[in-house]
């Protein structure tokens, strides 16, 4: 019997041991991952991190992050305070965001959710799992007035949740109606509904990024003219970089309406395919180091130095031409029984990127070289059902249904018959 006792005893031990010993793993994990990505995210930007008032645990963990960067007079930091829980599996966080911008002309520091905004700190959570590297991050931005000689502002809140691994995220969320009034005109916008993903897979060589935005409704009125409201505005864009880098756009307007009557509604697709995704990164990584070398800050950049970086880049630019880039319009509609219109089309556009080094991109704002990259364009265009009043203006029948526009070597034919204006 002491024996059985003696083994359950152990068993216990060893339990109880074992499970402080991967609170104390989670806890160093937690601890290393955090400095490694804050120092990832430092090195990447024009930004000073500190993390201070920092306790360490097994079972709990608190501190504080401090995000700051130079913004002309006003520089502003960017306060996070957190509190973790550790667990085996996970480590669950939770914390607030606070904006602080300095007064100009003074040591003050003032709060943006408190001093500016009459409204509560944001809140977050997340939770991180110690073994699929998995993670979920949650932020609450709740509601808040504004109030000035600008009219009244008012920001009915918003949730954001980011989830994932580093190399595989979606960002998804509601941003609430945001209105603006002032005296009898005002304008309101929203929800606005969020749904996108980021990856990076073999060895972060491929780059896949998808973006949409659905707008479900925008209502402007004014005494000075009709109300006017757009429903399901739609904008989608996806940028794929192996090989090649492909670009994709979407937009489409569900219904547009001035004073309660249907006005018009619509689409466009159309992407970007054939630039060499090695120049791309080449690209990339030389503006990068060129930027760094002149301040790190784009904006700060005087005109001499524009040009120095220009003309620095110029000949990786001219590289990403190598493979002559292809511009397809997959579709456009446009639709209005108010105006009578029902139209669409589809073409493609291709510039000939063969010896592409020997152009100058200087030529490009000089109306007497712009030829050689001019003649480079080629495509064809395809017009259904044209409006009269523009069948009228291109001096086509009225009764034309289909228009066939060609560019050869950059000029513009119309049906086969040359137009007077050039493409560039």
């Amino acid at each position: 019997m002491r024996k059985r006792w003696l083994a359950v005893a152990a068993v216990a031990v060893l339990g109880v041991g074992g499970y402080l010993a991967a609170l104390a793993y989670s806890s160093t994990l937690f601890e290393r991952e955090l400095a490694l990505g804050l120092a990832r995210v430092e090195a990447q930007g024009d930004w000073r991190i500190v993390r201070d008032d920092v306790e360490r645990g097994w079972f709990h963990s608190r501190g504080q992050i401090a995000v700051s960067a130079d913004a002309g007079e006003s520089p502003w930091t960017l306060s996070i305070p957190y509190r973790a829980s550790h667990g085996v599996l996970h480590t669950r966080l939770h914390g607030s965001l606070q904006v602080l911008q300095s007064v100009p002309g003074s040591a003050e520091m003032r709060t943006l959710f408190g001093d500016r905004l009459t409204a509560a700190r944001p809140r977050w959570t997340a939770t991180v799992g110690h073994l699929d590297r998995r993670g979920e991050v949650r932020l609450d931005v709740p509601a808040f007035e504004l109030t000035g000689d600008a009219g009244r502002f008012a920001f009915t809140g918003a949730e954001l949740d980011l989830e994932g691994r580093i190399d595989d995220l979606r960002l998804t969320g509601q941003v609430s109606p945001v209105r603006w009034q002032r005296d009898a005109t005002e304008l309101s916008v929203g929800p606005l509904y969020i749904n996108n993903r980021y990856r990076l897979v073999d060895r972060r060589r491929i780059y896949h990024q998808r973006n949409e935005l659905i707008l479900d409704r925008l209502e402007y009125r004014s005494p000075a003219r009709a109300p006017l409201t757009l429903s399901n505005l739609r904008y989608a864009d996806e940028t794929r970089l192996d090989d090649q880098l492909r670009l994709a756009v979407s937009l489409s307007l569900a219904k547009a309406a001035l004073a309660g009557q249907p006005l018009l509604s619509g689409h466009l697709d159309l992407h970007l395919e054939r630039i060499d995704g090695g120049a791309v990164r080449r690209l990339v990584a030389a503006a990068g180091a060129s930027l760094q070398r002149l301040g790190g800050d784009p904006a700060a950049l005087d005109d001499r130095q524009r040009r120095r970086l220009l003309a620095e880049l110029e000949p990786r630019i001219l590289a990403l031409l190598a493979d002559s880039p292809h511009l397809v319009l997959e579709g456009a509609s446009l639709d209005s029984d108010l105006l009578g219109m029902s139209t669409r089309g589809h073409g493609e556009l291709t510039f000939d990127g063969r010896d592409s080094r020997r152009l100058s991109l200087d030529a490009l704002a000089d109306p007497a070289r712009r030829e050689t990259w001019r003649r480079r364009l080629d495509g064809r265009f395809v017009w259904f059902d044209v409006p009269t009043l523009v069948a009228m203006q291109l001096g086509l029948p009225v009764s034309k249904d289909r228009v066939v526009l060609t560019v050869e070597s950059g000029r513009l034919r119309l049906d086969g018959r040359p137009l007077s204006a050039d493409l560039l």
